[in-house]
């Protein structure tokens, strides 16, 4: 790759998201033609994310990496299927707006395929919506821990579920002898969707009283009154789902009347965001769930491509959602190199490709869930995942 081509990328954020995402706040990327100035088809990707809801964090910083891939691959000798164009929308974490942002992208834009939604409601929405339902295109990465009956045979899923992620959790916390846990979520219809399918999944694994779940409010508004049940259910740890500045909210609460209690932050959590919130001893050994490596991680190699590519053109602090936007793409782009059709992309990576290495993290792209890798880490005294 030709680093010098790679300057329009800039060192500023906005900059860097605003020249893939179009939507009314941002900027409109225009109409590109079908094929690239050397006859090659041009190959359109299309996301729908929550770049200012709940999970906007998840949302941005995914995109972020995924888009260093993608433009990495444009401004190198370019890939042998032809040119890239990435299209974001976003949708602000709202399943009728996923909808309309989907038809858009396959009704006006000519998606070849859709990539990396960020909202389990999002999803469940695209899935069985019509233009998705009469297009041929596939959905690829989509941040979900569900399996979404509409897709079926559609979704390449490259993350664990949640039901694994949630008994990866629990066993942790019970290899230290606790058995009595509170599962705190916030609203949003993603949130709750994953709540769902969690305590679904756990039925007859726990004994009844086992889990409280609890429901958080936005800003913590209701925090004192979670405590006072978590203590009267002698709870023993919290795992959170969910909005990232709710969850570091609550926590500030949590440890001033509750500091013994093991607190746990899923994937849908924005650790990174919630460590930065709190005091270094507020976030000292706070658990937390990872469904890729430690972005930190200094021998994993695509991890070490994650953090040069980041430091270079964007220098800002690395996150597990970023690496996981990275890594899919990577996977994407590994599968459309070998020659894959993107509108047939599930049943023919499944079938002729199965085992993929992208440099030290492998996936499975013969399995339902393409990766089932789930890391627990505490947060060190200094700050660090450890």
């Amino acid at each position: 790759m030709n680093d010098d081509n790679f300057g329009a990328i800039g060192m500023n954020r906005r900059n860097f998201l605003t020249s893939a995402i179009y939507s009314a706040a941002l900027l409109t990327l225009p109409s590109l033609p079908a094929r690239a100035q050397d006859g090659s088809r041009r190959i359109v990707i299309g996301q729908t994310a929550d770049l200012s809801g709940s999970m906007q964090n998840i949302g941005r910083d995914y995109f972020t990496g995924a888009k260093l891939v993608f433009d990495q691959a444009n401004a190198g000798s370019g890939p042998s299927f032809g040119h890239i164009r990435f299209v974001q929308i976003d949708d602000g974490g709202s399943p009728a707006a996923a909808v309309a942002n989907t038809r858009q992208l396959l009704e006006e834009e000519r998606a070849d395929l859709l990539f990396g939604l960020t909202s389990e409601a999002c999803v469940e929405a695209v899935t069985v919506s019509p233009a998705f339902r009469a297009s041929d295109v596939c959905l690829f990465a989509p941040v979900t821990g569900i399996d979404h009956a509409g897709g079926k045979g559609r979704v390449v899923y490259l993350r664990p579920n949640y039901v694994d992620e949630m008994n990866t959790i629990i066993g942790r916390l019970t290899d230290l002898s606790l058995t009595r846990f509170a599962l705190i979520h916030t609203s949003s219809d993603s949130v709750v969707a994953a709540r769902n399918a969690i305590l679904g999944g756990l039925q007859g694994r726990l004994t009844a009283d086992a889990i409280l779940p609890l429901a958080l409010q936005n800003g913590a508004a209701n925090i004192a009154s979670l405590i006072d049940r978590m203590g009267k259910a002698q709870t023993q740890a919290a795992i959170f789902l969910g909005d990232s500045i709710t969850t570091a909210q609550a926590i500030k609460q949590i440890r001033a009347r509750m500091p013994v209690l093991f607190i746990c932050l899923s994937s849908t959590v924005d650790a990174v965001l919630v460590r930065q919130m709190l005091s270094p001893r507020l976030a000292q050994g706070l658990m937390v769930s990872r469904v890729v490596p430690d972005p930190d991680n200094g021998i994993i190699p695509v991890v070490q491509d994650f953090k040069r590519a980041q430091k270079k053109y964007l220098d800002e602090t690395l996150s597990p959602a970023g690496l996981e936007g990275f890594i899919a793409a990577q996977a994407l782009l590994s599968i459309l190199r070998k020659g894959e059709n993107p509108r047939n992309l599930v049943s023919t990576a499944q079938r002729r490709i199965g085992m993929l290495d992208l440099g030290g993290w492998k996936v499975n792209l013969a399995a339902n869930r393409a990766s089932t890798r789930i890391e627990i880490a505490m947060i060190s005294t200094d700050g660090r995942l450890i």
